[in-house]
């Protein structure tokens, strides 16, 4: 019986580790996201002089208004003429809360610039992410997505996930998995 006991946790065990390394590798790789995908059935003839018709404009054609932990309504298409950090996340998940301090650094640092970020909680209670965001000491955005439709509508398969729109409202770039600090500013210093 003692035998039995210890071969199950062992087993428990290797199982654990062979999940978090697997999820540590994901979340390191920085694959790109699953962006919202944009139909067209037209095919461009002047590719060059009409680069923003393929590019997908995520404030007009995905835009959406979530309510911050505030009480705020804050409308996406509303943030157009800034650079937004969009951050799909939850509380239980471990590279999501890895890559939180650096999203609080970027935030103090860049919190009186053109940059807004937005992070977008995704089906948890407002009350737990506030303990959560208390408990931590981060001051950025927090938009609470509780029946988990905005990140539906941007095809978020996995998490965290971060999108990076330009001051036009268009898509730069979409990572899926935990990204650095710097990454996160190269990332921001791409962008129009």
């Amino acid at each position: 019986m003692k035998k039995n006991l210890i071969i199950l946790a062992s087993a428990i065990i290797l199982a654990v580790t062979a999940f978090y390394i697997t999820e540590n590798y994901k979340a390191n790789s920085g694959s790109a996201a699953n962006p919202p995908r944009q139909e067209n059935s037209e095919a461009s003839t002047a590719a060059d002089s009409n680069a923003n018709e393929s590019r997908i404009n995520l404030m007009d054609d995905y835009d959406f208004t979530l309510e911050d932990l505030n009480g705020s309504k804050v409308k996406l298409s509303s943030l157009k003429g800034k650079k937004v950090f969009l951050n799909f996340w939850a509380t239980w998940c471990p590279p999501c809360r890895a890559e939180m301090p650096d999203i609080e650094k970027l935030y103090q640092e860049t919190k009186d610039s053109d940059l807004v970020i937005l992070a977008v909680n995704i089906k948890e209670n407002k009350k737990a992410v506030q303990n959560f965001m208390n408990s931590n000491n981060y001051n950025f955005t927090v938009l609470l997505d509780e029946n988990g439709e905005v990140s539906r509508l941007y095809q978020v398969t996995g998490i965290p996930t971060s999108y990076f729109i330009d001051t036009k409202g268009f898509l730069d770039d979409g990572i899926s998995g935990a990204i650095s600090l710097e990454s996160m500013k190269e990332y921001i210093n791409n962008l129009e």
